[in-house]
């Protein structure tokens, strides 16, 4: 099976790893050319563009970060919609808005290219292990076409619906799991601030059920990561989470003022995760 996996980062490369086996004819790429560096000596070709997959590939995966990327991806010079040899059908596992996949597959359409929107949640470390849960809008014949790719990498594949109903079942699941990380950081915040271990804290929570895998998760690694990374690239990883999980609590709110509905928790949310992530308040000050 001819497969392209492009979007190389924290959760694209271990989706993409799991597809270096039989019987993928992989070939990857990223633009962050140590990502790709990572791929060497791997069961797959290494392209030098996009275009390159877009010749290679009748599936391709797009795991780039925002709806910018993803447009330059499809529809930038040298891009899939351009450079596709034959009838592809892409996988979009980024989290962007519903209307850019309805916007891309239209103009795909016209070039014999077909669009899923397949958005992933689960995280890098059941990427690893192909235990991620894919959300999947689009029609039903061409979701089985593609199963197997999916299945390379999720333990589950949900059909959501028509085109653009996966991003949003992906927006409300990330929104219930940054309320979940606003509540660990302020909880913490909290019990540090009147002198009570957060160890205890988790030791409550975990007991009454409020702790979440995630949440601990989150908390650990917020604890150790500048031991386990430096605290240069530790602050440099979380700011990069922060500013991501932003961006997809945004895409959220975008979907609700399509449909003339209010999110207060998820604005409010939105506004805290870079404090979230970087342990500090809203005034910016450290614990």
């Amino acid at each position: 099976m001819k497969t392209g996996f492009i979007g190389l980062g924290n959760i694209g490369a271990p989706m993409a790893r799991r597809l270096c086996a039989a019987p993928f004819d992989l070939v990857v790429f990223d633009i962050d050319r140590n990502a790709t560096r990572a791929f060497a000596g791997l069961r797959c070709r290494v392209a030098d563009s996009v275009a390159e997959v877009a010749r290679h590939a009748a599936i391709v995966s797009v795991c780039v970060r925002d709806d910018a990327q993803l447009r330059g991806v499809l529809e930038g010079a040298g891009g899939l919609l351009a450079e596709a040899g034959s009838p592809i059908v892409v996988l979009v596992h980024s989290t962007v808005r519903p209307s850019t996949v309805r916007d891309l597959a239209a103009s795909a359409s016209t070039r014999g290219v077909a669009l899923l929107d397949a958005a992933v949640t689960g995280g890098a470390h059941l990427a690893e292990r192909g235990e991620l849960c894919a959300m999947v809008g689009g029609p039903a014949d061409l979701l089985a076409e593609v199963r197997p790719v999916l299945d390379a990498f999720c333990r589950s594949v949900v059909h959501a619906g028509p085109l653009g109903s996966g991003m949003v079942l992906k927006a409300a699941n990330n929104l219930v799991t940054m309320l979940e990380l606003v509540a660990a950081h302020e909880s913490a915040r909290l019990v540090q601030s009147s002198g009570v271990s957060e160890d205890l804290l988790r030791q409550v929570m975990t007991e009454n059920g409020n702790l979440t895998d995630t949440m601990r998760r989150f908390l650990e690694f917020r604890r150790d990561g500048a031991q386990q990374l430096g605290a240069a690239a530790f602050e440099a990883f979380q700011t990069r989470m922060g500013r991501l999980v932003t961006k997809d609590l945004e895409v959220a709110l975008g979907i609700a003022a399509e449909s003339g509905l209010d999110l207060p928790a998820t604005r409010a949310a939105s506004r805290l995760m870079m404090e979230v992530f970087l342990d500090r308040d809203a005034s910016g000050d450290e614990p």
